[in-house]
């Protein structure tokens, strides 16, 4: 299998869209502790902004890269490979966290207050999941980008 070749454009998007889920885990830590001092409303506000930024770095280029270059190039090339296991369990989750991030959102829009409470222990594992999946996409980029990067 040859290496895919890389331009320098790719790899600065590649890099804006990892800054802005590193600023988006910035803003899930600021809303826990917004929550953690009781201001609800606040923390449904930036947990809100947190998931649009997601989202749209996920439909902007998480699935135009996952469709376009990793699922050929390496997928089906050799499912079995470290790229392609890393991949495919980091989309996972991270569809997963993006799902349970939006049922939160769109809940607390639509019932307000009320229905967040009894959403609680769900919200921690969607932070989990969510955290595991930023984790598979910087090794992720580590293996796909760095020699890019160093080189």
């Amino acid at each position: 299998m040859t290496q895919m070749p890389i331009s320098n454009s790719f790899v600065i998007i590649v890099t804006v869209s990892l800054l802005v889920q590193l600023a988006v885990l910035g803003l899930l830590l600021y809303g826990y502790l917004l929550k953690r001092r009781l201001r609800f409303q606040q923390h449904g506000f930036i947990m809100a902004v947190a998931v649009f930024l997601h989202l749209t770095v996920v439909f902007t280029v998480m699935i135009p890269s996952f469709v376009l270059a990793i699922i050929p190039e390496y997928v089906v090339a050799n499912v079995a490979s470290a790229t392609s296991v890393v991949s495919l369990i980091h989309a996972s989750f991270g569809a997963t966290a993006l799902t349970l991030g939006l049922w939160f959102v769109l809940g607390w829009r639509l019932k307000g207050l009320k229905g967040c409470f009894k959403r609680k222990m769900y919200m921690r594992w969607t932070l989990i999941v969510w955290a595991t999946s930023l984790l598979l996409g910087i090794v992720l980029y580590i293996i796909l980008y760095w020699a890019a990067l160093m080189g």
